[in-house]
This record gives C-alpha cells, sequence and structure tokens, in this order.
C-alpha cells in the first residue's frame, strides 16, 4: 500500500472511523480531492471489506459544467461497480434565508446525502475534506470571531459524516492523482475571491506561508491543541456544575442558572451546546447577547434567533432555562383559531386530536372517586355540568376571552401572564367552554402547570354530572 493510502489508514483507524460492516456513500465532486478520496476509499475497501457507493449534489450553477461534472463522476462509478446517487438542485434560483451560498450548499448536501444513506442502507457518509480544508475553516474563524472551539477545525466525524482526510494534505493528493493518471475536473468558482474561503485559500494562505512554511503543520497543532483544552473544560466543568444540558427529542435544554454568574463557564457551555447540537458556527458576539438576555428579570422571552438557532428563556418548573431549538418559520396554523365540538351523547370516553397543538385528548363522564384519584395531576381538568349541558367545546383563546375567578372575572391572556407563558405557548393553552361561559382554562395538558377551573364549574359531592379531560398517553 502506497504512503499516502497507508497515511489515510492509520488517520482511519486512529480515529475509529470506519469498520468492515461498514457501508459508506461517499459525498463526491467532481475535483481533485473527491477523486482521491475515490481511489483510496476503493483500494482500502479491497482490503479490509467495506462497501461504499456514491453520491453527487450537481448544483447547476455553471451550466454546461456543472452537467460534465456530473457525466465525469456517473463515469468513475461505471469503472468502479459501484452504485450512484445524481440529484440536482437550481441554487440559482433558490432562496438561501440569510445564509451564503457556501453555507447554504454544504448544509442542503449534507442533507441529501445523509438522507439517501439512509434511505439505501449506508451508515456511513464520507467526504473529502483535507487538512487544507481544516487550516481554510480556522482562518475563516479566527476572521470571524471565533472562540476556542472554533480554533478546532474541522472535525473528523460529526455524526454519521466521516471524513477520512483530513490528515492529507491537497499537494499530496495532487502528486498521487498525477502518478497515477487519475483524471479530475477542476471547479474555476474555485478561484473566484468573493467567496471567503477562496480569498483566504487563494490569497491569505500563499503569502502567510512564504514567510511561514510551517503554516499547516502549525494550525494542524493548534487545532489538536484545542481539542485538548476543550475536552479537558469539558471534564472541570462537570466535576463543578454536573452535566446543566439536556437534550430532550428537537429541543436542547440548558439549566444555565447554575452558570449565569460564572461568565466563562456560561460562554463555554453555551458555546458547545450550540456546536454539537446544531452545527452552528459561534462568535462572541452571539454569546454576549444571550447571556445578556438570560439575566435579565423576566421569563419567556426570545432571546436570540438566526437562519439556523432560535434560543428563549423559558419558565419551566419553576425554574428559568435556556431553550435552544433550530429555526423554523411559524406555520400559518399557529396563529389561528381552532375548535373542536365534543357531544356527550352517552357515558364513553371520546376522542379528541387536537392536531393544531399535537395533543391526543380523552373527554369522558366520570364519577366522584374516579375525581378524587385524579384531580392532583395536571393533566387532567375536571368540571361539574348541568344536566342540560351536552356538548363542550375545546379550542385556544380568542382575544377578549374572560374567566370568572374568586375575586370576579380576569382575561384568560393576564391569567396565562401570570403563568410566565410565552406568546407561542398562550395560543396553544386549551380552554373549555361549556354552554356560554369558559368552563376552564387548561395549561396543565401541554405543560407542567395547574388547571384553573371557573368557580361556578367547580367539582364537589354533590356534582351530578363531572366531566374529565384529560390528556392521553402516547
Amino acid at each position: 500500500m502506497e504512503p499516502v493510502i497507508q497515511k489515510v489508514v492509520e488517520f482511519i483507524d486512529r480515529h475509529s472511523l470506519i469498520k468492515k460492516s461498514d457501508r459508506i456513500l461517499m459525498s463526491l465532486s467532481a475535483g481533485k480531492d473527491s477523486m482521491f478520496l475515490l481511489h483510496a476509499l476503493c483500494v482500502i475497501g479491497e482490503e479490509r471489506g467495506f462497501e461504499t457507493g456514491i453520491f453527487h449534489l450537481n448544483h447547476m450553477m455553471r451550466g454546461e459544467e456543472s452537467d460534465l461534472d456530473e457525466l465525469h463522476v456517473e463515469d468513475r462509478a461505471r469503472v468502479h461497480g459501484l452504485e450512484v446517487f445524481i440529484r440536482r438542485h437550481d441554487f440559482a434560483q433558490d432562496a438561501y434565508r440569510g445564509e451564503s451560498f457556501e453555507e447554504h450548499a454544504r448544509n442542503l448536501r449534507y442533507r441529501m446525502a445523509s438522507e439517501i444513506a439512509r434511505e439505501h442502507g449506508y451508515n456511513i457518509v464520507a467526504t473529502a475534506h483535507t487538512l487544507d480544508d481544516s487550516v481554510e475553516t480556522v482562518l475563516m474563524r479566527i476572521f470571524g470571531g471565533t472562540g476556542i472551539h472554533g480554533l478546532q477545525g474541522i472535525p473528523p466525524t460529526r455524526g454519521m459524516i466521516v471524513r477520512p482526510l483530513l490528515s492529507i494534505t491537497a499537494d499530496e493528493i495532487y502528486t498521487h492523482l498525477q502518478s497515477h493518471a487519475i483524471a479530475w475536473r477542476e471547479d474555476l468558482s474555485n478561484e473566484d475571491p468573493a467567496y471567503s474561503r477562496n480569498f483566504i485559500r487563494n490569497r491569505i494562505i500563499p503569502l502567510a506561508r512564504d514567510k511561514f512554511p510551517m503554516l499547516q503543520g502549525s494550525v494542524g497543532s493548534l487545532s489538536e491543541l484545542a481539542r485538548d483544552t476543550i475536552n479537558l473544560l469539558d471534564r472541570l466543568l462537570v466535576k463543578n456544575y454536573g452535566n446543566p444540558v439536556r437534550v430532550d427529542g428537537e429541543i436542547v435544554r440548558i439549566d444555565a442558572n447554575v452558570i449565569k454568574d460564572d461568565y466563562p463557564a456560561f460562554c463555554h457551555i453555551v458555546s458547545r451546546a450550540i456546536r454539537e447540537h446544531f452545527e452552528h458556527p459561534v462568535n462572541r458576539r452571539m454569546i454576549d447577547i444571550i447571556h445578556a438576555k438570560y439575566t435579565l428579570r423576566r421569563a419567556n422571552i426570545d432571546i436570540y434567533t438566526d437562519n439556523v438557532i432560535h434560543v428563549v428563556k423559558a419558565y419551566r418548573d419553576g425554574r428559568s432555562l435556556l431553550e435552544l431549538t433550530r429555526y423554523a418559520p411559524k406555520e400559518p396554523y399557529e396563529d389561528a383559531e381552532w375548535e373542536y365540538r365534543v357531544d356527550l351523547d352517552d357515558r364513553s370516553e371520546k376522542s379528541v386530536f387536537l392536531k393544531e397543538i399535537g395533543i391526543p385528548v380523552a373527554v369522558k363522564l366520570v364519577d366522584y372517586e374516579y375525581f378524587l384519584k385524579f384531580v392532583k395531576n395536571s393533566v387532567y381538568a375536571f368540571i361539574a355540568l348541568e344536566n342540560s349541558i351536552n356538548t363542550i367545546y375545546i379550542r385556544n383563546r380568542r382575544k377578549g376571552d374572560r374567566i370568572l375567578t374568586e375575586n370576579g372575572t380576569k382575561k384568560i391572556k393576564d391569567l396565562l401572564i401570570e403563568m410566565k407563558l410565552d406568546g407561542a405557548s398562550k395560543n396553544r393553552v386549551p380552554i373549555l367552554v361549556a354552554g356560554e361561559s369558559i368552563a376552564a382554562c387548561m395549561p396543565g395538558l401541554i405543560l407542567n402547570l395547574p388547571n384553573r377551573v371557573s368557580p361556578d364549574f367547580l367539582v364537589d359531592k354533590k356534582s351530578k354530572k363531572v366531566l374529565a379531560v384529560f390528556k392521553k398517553s402516547d
């Protein structure tokens, strides 16, 4: 095995990137790095027995040249007898939603490759990032105001993505392809200095290497030192503060109360959560905004939003938390009115799916013993009904809605503000209407908060018609 291929093998083994049983989908352009990745993994695969396939995204930005790139990749797939998946996306007609072209293309390429891999039984997606790419990334982040996390460069693996060529330089790849007469296609857009990476690659780095020939090795060493330092910080912070980060599906929650007065710890933990869970670059200005707004004496407020993440300060179970989610434009129905009618024609349980908020609920008539058993459970709301009422409605709030309290009527809006709910949550809280009155406000169905029942509908031992409304188990 030739030295440059052996170098790839050693990097794969050092970082445990590929096992014999893996099926690897290579995300390839038609350029030098991609053609070397194809050649290297085919050679290594023959020896180790893992399977490979090819994914190529035609960006349609260079007309006939883009189509020729596609044909070149298809030809290489035929030569090697590999399964190939070609996708086309007209980026010239696509809105980037605030992203640069580079970011948008990268994110879409990763998403498509991952989806195709899962659909066709590949458990790994391999990209052709090299040591040069990692050095360029570090410099770009430095110029953009990165912290220590950004100095790590491109990681060898993230999720199902692996990068086997991070120890190989562009010069090594060029020499190898030339010596083996392996063809590739040049993308002239890589020379355009309008793109930040191209400016650094073609203008900054050549000047710097003339003065500092050890540039690549020095930046690589800096990245390794940054990774070691971050690992040490992680261990020390866990020892001192525990783990304040919890992942709940698509939501990342940070109990920032324990770190808000330790600014360096706050910066490190929040930065790491954003980078790790959203693959989003972080700079000091972003973290300063998040910290400043989090420490305000207010709950349930938007803290930070861009085209990738949405950060809010949320009040949950008596504590203020940072909640991080992936940004998504609001769906049209989120602020719309919705309502469901339930007829109580017999004592059978009725099931209603409140699709606007994704909550399945049950409605049934119960006895007083049932009421006593579940009354303290917040996912249950109980009301006492007049015998003449045989229909109830479950809906979201309307402007001007009021509920009777012990001290007169109160606006539902004010009641929910007292519960420290944000704007989105206020419109999701189910309201129970019986006859002409609001019988109950039921935040307990969506949050761990007590439900509020109008005094006119409170249940007691004398109640003859008791209705239970509760969230059904998934």
